[in-house]
């Protein structure tokens, strides 16, 4: 799979976790988990505009969408059952682990969203690099055949 086949499938599954997640919190009762997740949507909005425009940081993106996000589903899916159940201890637990999931997901995207850019950075940063180099090359060559 080239970049932009990997780009457009990230940007594909973006939208489809996006979507889910708004329904799940439409569907959750709890105040503070809904909160939660309005703010990890809106870093993943701001994680999806990002990689629209950086090519870069493939490996983080497979993580995060492969493996991550799956096992947040995961919890929100236990979550949702145990909303509706009667099983108010289990319901307990289970909305802390998915409360620090939600923090540490947000924490997650935040480092993507840093590594993204470095990486073209970097690649222009090493292009502007070797462009000078290749001047002076040019320019002692020329100078050395006065």
């Amino acid at each position: 799979m080239n970049n932009e086949e990997k780009k457009e499938l990230h940007m594909k599954q973006a939208g489809e976790y996006i979507r889910y997640m708004e329904l799940c919190r439409e569907k959750i009762y709890d105040a503070e988990i809904k909160e939660q997740i309005a703010a990890m949507l809106k870093k993943f909005r701001d994680l999806r505009d990002l990689q629209y425009w950086f090519d870069s940081g493939e490996k983080e993106l497979d993580r995060f969408y492969d493996r991550y996000l799956p096992f947040l589903n995961m919890i929100m899916e236990n979550y949702l059952k145990l909303e509706t159940s009667w099983n108010f201890e289990e319901l307990k637990k289970v909305k802390v682990k998915l409360l620090n999931t939600l923090q540490e997901f947000i924490g997650t995207m935040e480092i993507i969203m840093e590594i993204l850019p470095q990486d073209e950075i970097s690649d222009a940063n090493a292009e502007v690099k070797a462009r000078e180099a290749k001047e002076a090359l040019e320019e002692r060559f020329r100078l050395h055949h006065l």
